[in-house]
């Protein structure tokens, strides 16, 4: 069972619904145009944390976790689901408590495709009077938080809205047809054990009598990485070996129970769906460059030197499962 805390779902006005939602008591990463966040030339290359090595036992039972859900993930032609983020500021946000709070969809078609986008947000509004209960209300000022970018294996398609910009970047040849496995949610689209181990120290840490799931601790072992993660917890569900919550943790948080992170909740998760021929093409459909609204402007980039699916400030930041802000 996971380990959960009531939350009050956003919104504020009339009482609202308490729901339970994962919560993770360990040590995110931003999705943005499409190139890879800067790395400063004096970043110190990562180091291993102090639980490496792994006993010959855990480090078996993690490769068999690895060698499995690649095995399923390797199956998954076509995959969607719902997810509630929520974002914690710990230098500039309320205490213990989400700073934004959002709502969206993923889409992914195999090998290169994906789209992301975020159709809800709320925003924390601090209580007006003592004794009162926050409340998480939308954004009063146009606000670029409605993440949105689609990747179509040849380029990546970011639709800026508070600039009105639909902004296209290219990928060069070499990352065509891979660069989703590399995007803002690392774990979400095909999981290859090798990849995984070459880029993250990782360890088991399912909680005590959890039944159901498998928790995974994701450390960073590459300077790319470690710029925009400090680590990341992945808790997979054992009925479809899907990625069923993810925490992930600014590389600039600090240790101790105040820290930034972003936490996501992946619900509704469908993979290799029948549908209709009609439909099947309008689900490809929204994977290919899309329509320029009305009074936007396009901006084409050239292949960017070190390329990646946006790493989205929708993904860097914090959600969970049911429609309200988490605490951890």
């Amino acid at each position: 069972m996971l380990p959960a805390q009531a939350q009050q779902s956003p919104g504020g006005g009339a009482a609202n619904p308490q729901v339970q939602v994962p919560q993770v008591a360990r040590s995110g990463n931003q999705l943005t145009s499409g190139a890879t966040p800067a790395v400063p030339t004096a970043a110190a290359v990562p180091m291993a944390p102090q639980w490496i090595p792994l006993a010959a036992d855990h480090q078996q039972y993690l490769d068999q976790l690895l060698g499995y859900w690649e095995h399923k993930s390797s199956l998954t032609k076509r995959y969607r689901c719902t997810f509630k983020r929520w974002e914690y500021d710990a230098t500039f946000g309320p205490k213990d408590v989400a700073k934004t709070y959002s709502e969206g969809v993923i889409k992914y078609a195999a090998p290169d495709k994906g789209l992301f986008r975020v159709d809800k947000v709320l925003e924390y509004q601090a209580p007006k009077n003592p004794g009162d209960q926050p409340t998480w209300e939308p954004p009063r000022e146009a606000t670029s938080d409605f993440d949105h970018w689609i990747c179509d294996g040849e380029f990546v398609y970011q639709m800026d809205q508070q600039n009105k910009k639909l902004v296209q970047n290219q990928l060069p040849p070499e990352v065509q047809g891979q660069a989703i496995g590399r995007g803002p949610l690392p774990f979400l689209f095909n999981a290859k054990a090798d990849d995984i181990k070459q880029r993250f120290w990782l360890r088991v840490v399912t909680p005590r009598d959890t039944k159901g799931e498998y928790w995974l601790e994701a450390v960073p072992k590459t300077r790319e990485d470690a710029a925009n993660f400090k680590m990341i917890t992945i808790i997979i569900d054992e009925a479809d070996y899907l990625p069923k919550a993810m925490v992930l943790y600014d590389p600039n948080s600090t240790t101790g129970a105040a820290l930034s992170r972003t936490t996501f909740q992946f619900n509704n998760r469908e993979v290799n769906f029948s549908v209709l021929a009609e439909q099947l093409n309008l689900f490809h459909r929204e994977f290919y460059q899309p329509k320029l609204p009305v009074g936007w402007k396009r901006e084409v980039n050239p292949v960017q030197r070190a390329p990646l699916p946006p790493q989205d400030a929708a993904v860097g930041r914090a959600s969970g499962p049911e429609a309200t802000p988490v605490q951890r």
